[in-house]
């Protein structure tokens, strides 16, 4: 209300300007030293600054402040700007809009400000509208200046509509890591028959495993047996081949038990 006195704006002024009416009868007079019949918009250097301390420096606004500030090159002999603002950074987001017709007269750029330092800054809901003219030659002027435009033409605005400060999140304390707990359910096994057979090189049948058997005892899942006969079938000729269709009955008749024996009794 102070600066709208010292203006001395009418009663119900309220200023919301288009984005063609900020690029043509501000933007563009701005750059060319033209006189502004109402200096409504405030001149600062916007990047040495955070957003929440910007709307006390603006000459007018509510819940949205206008600013002109110079923008500088991040690298000497580069285009692209530097984004680094007070405690973190704007970073552009959506793509570049093209402000007036038939010949667009001006570019608009959407930024959001990042509190701490990229890539890992803090997103806040500080958002700020730039614009700047188009077709201007931005090539390095001076050497060694890092200038890249005079002046551009800033709209800042809480998402919110509120005043509030966004402080990055502190790292962790050195040496400390965070560990998670997880507990272990307590479930019991289920076992099936074939889990719980077991046998010996002088048996000829597979018995059940009892309470009473000794921890000398081989266990063999069903499993395992599979895997046995699996393995027998790739060797081909080895020296534990054995053809079933061929063996004949009698006295010297071999069971597949006892060829997996066989198998078991040799080291591996």
């Amino acid at each position: 209300m102070a600066a709208a006195t010292q203006l001395h704006l009418p009663p119900g002024f309220r200023f919301h300007p288009t984005d063609e009416e900020l690029v043509v009868h501000y933007l563009c007079r701005k750059c060319a030293s033209q006189e502004i019949a109402v200096p409504i918009i405030a001149e600062i250097d916007l990047y040495k600054y955070d957003p929440w301390d910007l709307p006390g420096m603006a000459l007018y606004g509510e819940k949205e402040w206008y600013f002109f500030t110079p923008r500088d090159r991040k690298y000497p002999n580069g285009s692209r700007p530097n984004r680094s603002a007070g405690t973190g950074y704007w970073k552009a987001t959506g793509a570049d809009k093209p402000v007036g017709k038939p010949k667009p007269v001006g570019i608009k750029k959407a930024l959001v400000f990042y509190a701490g330092k990229a890539p890992k800054g803090v997103k806040t809901n500080w958002i700020m509208h730039e614009y700047r003219l188009a077709d201007v030659d931005r090539s390095v002027r001076k050497k060694n200046s890092l200038r890249l435009d005079d002046w551009v033409l800033c709209r800042i605005y809480n998402k919110k509509g509120a005043i509030e400060k966004q402080q990055p999140a502190p790292p962790p304390p050195s040496g400390v890591h965070k560990i998670e707990c997880y507990e272990m359910e307590d479930v019991k096994p289920e076992y099936t028959a074939a889990d719980c057979l077991y046998f010996e090189a002088s048996d000829s049948v597979p018995r059940l495993h009892t309470t009473e058997s000794s921890c000398s005892e081989q266990v063999v899942s069903a499993e395992f047996a599979s895997e046995v006969q699996s393995e027998r079938k790739r060797q081909g000729n080895s020296e534990f081949s054995y053809n079933y269709m061929d063996a004949t009955l009698g006295n010297n008749q071999m069971s597949p038990l006892q060829d997996i024996f066989m198998y078991l009794s040799r080291p591996f």
